[in-house]
């Protein structure tokens, strides 16, 4: 009996150490890691939320870009604890069930599905709660710093009265940034990637909160009802020439590359024209975007990142 117990204590610790040995660091995000299961986690949640074929193909293809989104994870949870922010348990499992919810379930039944695709719990309350100290981060940081004028808001309304007719456009977005020229051929690829998704058949919103770097992902790359003239020129002269419910190829900017998705547009006469509580909340929806695109971006400079190549 004794030697049946000892044997199969071996046959478990081998199991153990053969697991953990194909667990490797796959990243250094200053005093975090990143291990393969986790990247490998977060892929399989983003295949089953998005609809994505599970091939291993496809998992190469997405696996840079949820990699990024694992690191910027990273650095949003460790500013947000660097400036004593915290995430209750209530706070997640509220989350959870906000998700839950949207997809016609319980919240058992929710991480029950998860747990049926081999995808654990803890993955999903690592991205939620990323997103929610983000959130609070975001709120008590950056918030403060918005500022709209009057005569700001004034203009606006000016140059929109001044034309009549105006056509209104309900935009969505994808930002995919291009931090170095060497990366430049493998987001412009991605983005090609991403179209042929949904070619066939993923949603632009799930899409959009997967991978968009802009701060619009949390609103599942929602940018609202704007004129051409509240839309940065190089993404108005694209807009304009497209058609409700046509989805752009991926466009080059300074930053990087936009995949578009126009869902309606409307004619606006004077009647139906933003006033100007609705001016000034776009605009300033606006400057904290700018302001969390740059906090990004600061966090990613000022890190220290390490990405460890396969062997």
């Amino acid at each position: 009996m004794a030697k049946r117990l000892l044997l199969l204590f071996v046959l478990l610790l081998s199991a153990a150490t053969a697991r953990a040995e194909e667990v490797s660091i796959i990243a250094t995000v200053n005093n975090d890691i990143i291990t393969s299961h986790e990247l490998a986690q977060r892929i399989d949640i983003i295949i089953t939320a998005n609809g994505i074929p599970p091939t291993d193909d496809m998992r190469r293809e997405i696996a840079p870009e949820v990699l990024r989104s694992l690191i910027d994870d990273k650095l949003r949870l460790q500013a947000a604890d660097a400036s004593g922010i915290k995430i209750t348990d209530e706070e997640l499992r509220h989350a959870i069930a906000s998700v839950a919810g949207q997809n016609n379930v319980s919240a058992e039944q929710f991480t029950d599905m998860l747990a049926h695709q081999g995808i654990e719990k803890a993955t999903l309350e690592l991205q939620l709660r990323a997103e929610l100290a983000w959130q609070k981060y975001t709120e008590q940081k950056l918030m403060p710093n918005v500022d709209v004028s009057d005569n700001e808001v004034a203009r606006l309304e000016a140059q929109l009265k001044s034309n009549a007719s105006q056509t209104g456009y309900l935009v969505a977005e994808i930002f995919l940034p291009v931090d170095a020229p060497a990366d430049e051929q493998k987001v412009k690829d991605f983005g090609d990637g991403l179209i042929r998704q949904l070619a066939g058949g993923a949603k632009f919103p799930t899409l959009a909160h997967s991978f968009s770097a802009s701060a619009s992902a949390s609103r599942n790359g929602d940018l609202g009802w704007q004129t051409l003239e509240q839309m940065p020129p190089e993404i108005a002269r694209i807009i304009k020439v497209m058609r409700a419910g046509q989805v752009s190829k991926p466009i080059r900017t300074l930053r990087g590359y936009y995949i578009l998705y126009l869902r309606e547009t409307r004619t606006l006469d004077a009647k139906s024209l933003p006033d100007r509580a609705q001016l000034h909340d776009t605009a300033a929806r606006q400057q904290l975007d700018l302001l969390q695109r740059r906090e990004m971006r600061d966090l990613r400079n000022k890190a220290f990142v390490e990405i460890n190549k396969p062997a």
